[in-house]
This record gives C-alpha cells, sequence and structure tokens, in this order.
C-alpha cells in the first residue's frame, strides 16, 4: 500500500487557502484496513482531508507526507488500540500544527443533530431504545434523558450496561421526570420505540428481530458502521421503519471550534488580568482577591461586571470599603476616556 501517493491525492483535492486546510488522523477500535482514506469534509472556510491508521508504520509515513502541506493536523487521543498517534506525530510532524481531537466527540454530536433535525428539535416524550452501552452508548443516552427522552440501553454484556446505567442516572438532574433503564423484555417493548440507535464496534450485529421493538414509521439509525445486518434492512423497510446510517460530516464544525478566531480571541483579549489607572482587573472568569475590579473582557473593556470578595463571588454593593468604591470611580473614568 502506497501512503504517501494516497496521502498526496488528497492534499491535491484541496481549494481553500492553506490556513484552512486541515488533516485529521484518527484510528478505530474496529478491524479495518490498515490505512484507509475517509470522506472530505469543509465547513466555516476549514476542508479537511481525512484518514484512517491502524499500524505505526502507517501512520508515520502518514504524518511525514502531511507535514507542511497542512496547516493544521488533528490527532485523534483516544487510545482505541495500542497506538499512540500523537506521540507518533510529534516524532514526524516538524511544520504542520498538531492539535488534539476527540473523533467520539464529533460522532456524539452528529448523532444529536440528526435526532434534533429529524423530530424537529423536539425529544420529549419519544422512546428510544440504544443497543451498544459504550463510550457513544452512554454519552447519547445521557444527552436524550436530558432532553427529556425515554431511553432504553442494551448492549451484549448486561452486568456492565446495568453498571453504566446506575451510573448515568446519578449523573441526571433531580427535578427530570426521565431516566435510563434497561431492557428486561423485548418483548415487553414491542411497537413501542420511536427510535432505535445502534452503537457497537461490530458489523452486521443488528437482527431483524429488532424491528419488532420499533413503530412503524420509525427511525432506525446505524450509528457505527454497517451494524444492521440485510434481514433487519429488509424487514425495517417493509414495517415502513426508516433507516439511516449517521453521516458524521454534519458535526465537523464542532471538530473545528478550537481553531476558530472567536476561540483564540477569548484567551487572548477577554481572559486575562492588569491593572488600569493603578486599580487591578480581572476579566473571563479568572477568580480575583478581594476588590479586584471585574470587567467584562481584558482587553479594552467596556463594562464594569463588579467587586470580587476573593471566593469566587461578587461583594454587594453594600458591603463596598471606601477605596472600592474610589476603585470603582477610577475604572469608569479610565473607561469614558
Amino acid at each position: 500500500m502506497n501512503v504517501p501517493d494516497r496521502t498526496q491525492k488528497e492534499l491535491d483535492s484541496f481549494r481553500c487557502d492553506f490556513e484552512g486546510r486541515i488533516a485529521t488522523v484518527g484510528t478505530t477500535a474496529r478491524d479495518s484496513q490498515p490505512f484507509a482514506v475517509l470522506p472530505r469534509r469543509s465547513a466555516l472556510g476549514f476542508e479537511a482531508i481525512n484518514f484512517l491508521v491502524l499500524n505505526t508504520g502507517y501512520a508515520e509515513e502518514c504524518f511525514t507526507a502531511l507535514d507542511g502541506k497542512v496547516k493544521y493536523i488533528l490527532v485523534d487521543i483516544e487510545m482505541k488500540k495500542h497506538i499512540d498517534l500523537m506521540d507518533i506525530a510529534r516524532k514526524c510532524v516538524k511544520k504542520s500544527m498538531l492539535v488534539s481531537y476527540k473523533p467520539n466527540d464529533t460522532t456524539l454530536e452528529a448523532a444529536d443533530f440528526f435526532l434534533r433535525h429529524y423530530f424537529a428539535d423536539h425529544m420529549r416524550g419519544k422512546t428510544v431504545l440504544i443497543y451498544g452501552a459504550g463510550n457513544l452508548g452512554a454519552k447519547l443516552a445521557l444527552r436524550l434523558v436530558e432532553r427529556g427522552a425515554d431511553v432504553f440501553l442494551d448492549s451484549r454484556n448486561p452486568e456492565k450496561t446495568a453498571d453504566i446505567i446506575r451510573a448515568l442516572n446519578y449523573l441526571i438532574p433531580k427535578c427530570a421526570d426521565q431516566s435510563i433503564q434497561a431492557v428486561q423484555s423485548y418483548k415487553a417493548l414491542e411497537k413501542k420505540i420511536d427510535v432505535f440507535i445502534s452503537f457497537t464496534s461490530a458489523s452486521h450485529v443488528i437482527s431483524s428481530s429488532y424491528t419488532k421493538c420499533i413503530k412503524e414509521g420509525g427511525l432506525a439509525l446505524d450509528g457505527g458502521i454497517n451494524n444492521f445486518t440485510e434481514d433487519f434492512l429488509r424487514e425495517a423497510a417493509s414495517k415502513s421503519i426508516n433507516c439511516s446510517r449517521l453521516d458524521v460530516r454534519a458535526a465537523f464544525p464542532h471538530t473545528v471550534l478550537f481553531l476558530l478566531e472567536h476561540i483564540r480571541n477569548f484567551y487572548e483579549h477577554v481572559q486575562g488580568e492588569g491593572v488600569f489607572s493603578g486599580v487591578r482587573a480581572v476579566a473571563g472568569g479568572l477568580i480575583g482577591k478581594e476588590g479586584d475590579i471585574v470587567l467584562d473582557q481584558i482587553k479594552n473593556p467596556k463594562q464594569i461586571v463588579g467587586i470580587a470578595n476573593g471566593i469566587g463571588g461578587l461583594k454587594p454593593e453594600v458591603d463596598y470599603t471606601e477605596t472600592e468604591r474610589i476603585n470603582i470611580q477610577k475604572l469608569k473614568n479610565w473607561l469614558k476616556r
């Protein structure tokens, strides 16, 4: 397999300026090709070419071929295999900027976006069955129950699933009416499920028997890769169950958020501490010392938020000392310059 040539072919596909060029390099827990090219993505002025690697040699070749040809290389830091991609990248990449990223988070956002769009942003009262209690299944279960859905969670390991459900239910707000439940009987769920979602690392494991629990006209979403069997898809079609495979490209903007100027500006211009007219001030979430003036932003501030009480909050105005009142006025005069 000629990794440099396949990488170069993807590099040749760019139509944006160098500043918007991204390459992502990730891995997977699944048994897959040792090197694969994934669909290209674009959003917010960025374009991304995407690669999957499963061994050190191919990772080294890929990173070396990308170095200096893209502005950013997003490196998967989720340890799905015994391969440390970031460690390899730091040894091979000398010119491009390395950025850590978590593909599972992008997949989670893609699933959430898909369901919100499909149900017109109204999940309350929907009954959802998620098969797969790993990273993605568990996180999505929590997300959907917080959106008001009734969620059932199941997997090939009932004991593990029960432990995860107990843990997730501790995180649900106390006032929520819903909770995450284990599947006690599929017979009891027949034609009661609005949405069936699979998140497993194995191919063709969701058989036609699962269609019995999905309502006619319901939704079946393959969140993994080829989780559904052919029999499942045929049976679903006969029952007017809408089947979709999750496309994570919808959540590509989530991947590039860290690269946006808005994020850089926050840490460079909003958050910080400084001295104005001899008065110490903080902004952007920094916990000030008692008496510090809290501003809306540290560069070119426009608003005085209050006076820090030294323990993470603001002092009531009635508790201001004379010095603090003078300092507030100094800052007000400074802002009027």
